[in-house]
């Protein structure tokens, strides 16, 4: 076979595997569609949290691995019992641009038990999680001249206290989220 040959078959190759490429695409869990109305609430229906790792629950390793009597050997380990997940961008909403400073937002958690301000075990509805919620300062993104509107958002701090978890597994909850204007 000449070599003309081998580049014109190699080069067919080539361009038969770039044509036939899949297209592949990706979709973000938590992507808020921009608020096309003033006053419109924008926020995901629903909201992933990743799971615990062990080095949120285990304090970071000490330098010193020794211990100075028989009770510290004997002591059980100390665990962090608080965890703290920021949700920054949980919500956009197009407001009026005079409306900027009078704004703010109130955060209600309930577990699908029915318990307030806790998510719950989705296997085990008896087992809570107390959650905290800390209001994130609520910032503009960006302003629309031709109708004088700024677009903002907002989002909340979560404090979960695991010191009483009763199961593991995927805790859940609603949310509400509410705009008040001051």
């Amino acid at each position: 076979m000449s070599p003309n040959k081998i580049f014109r078959c190699l080069g067919m190759t080539v361009a038969l595997l770039v044509l036939i490429q899949p297209r592949t695409s990706a979709q973000l869990l938590f992507e808020n569609a921009e608020p096309t109305k003033i006053n419109q609430l924008s926020s995901p229906q629903r909201v992933a949290i990743p799971p615990l790792s062990p080095s949120e629950i285990l304090p970071a390793a000490t330098t010193n691995e020794s211990v100075s009597n028989q009770e510290d050997l004997l002591a059980p380990p100390r665990f962090s019992t608080v965890i703290i997940r920021e949700l920054p961008a949980l919500w956009q909403m197009r407001v009026p641009v005079e409306q900027l400073g009078n704004l703010y937002a109130t955060y209600e958690i309930r577990a699908e038990n029915g318990r307030g301000n806790a998510v719950s075990n989705a296997q085990r509805s008896d087992s809570a999680v107390q959650v905290l919620l800390e209001p994130l300062p609520i910032i503009e993104i960006s302003r629309d001249q031709n109708s004088n509107t700024a677009l903002i958002q907002g989002g909340v701090r979560l404090k979960m206290d695991v010191s009483s978890i009763g199961a593991a597994g995927a805790y859940a909850g609603d949310m509400t989220v509410t705009i008040n204007q001051r």
